[in-house]
């Protein structure tokens, strides 16, 4: 399933993932990664700051 994943940066700046299959948060709440079929993005949580997603994606693990 894809799904939308928008990170705003400290610095108001945007990321916007239009086809992302997976994001998570590291063990040590260290980085932010946001995977798509193409690539995987790594962001530091220090330069977040906030991030927002497509909520159909809870909807969907909630169900299965």
């Amino acid at each position: 399933m894809q799904y939308w994943v928008k990170v705003v940066f400290a610095d108001n700046q945007e990321l916007m993932v239009k086809e992302a299959i997976r994001h998570t948060i590291s063990e040590d709440m260290e980085v932010l990664e946001v995977d798509t079929a193409k690539e995987v993005i790594i962001v530091p949580m220090k330069q977040i700051k906030y991030i927002a997603c497509d909520a159909t994606v809870f909807a969907q693990k909630a169900k299965g």
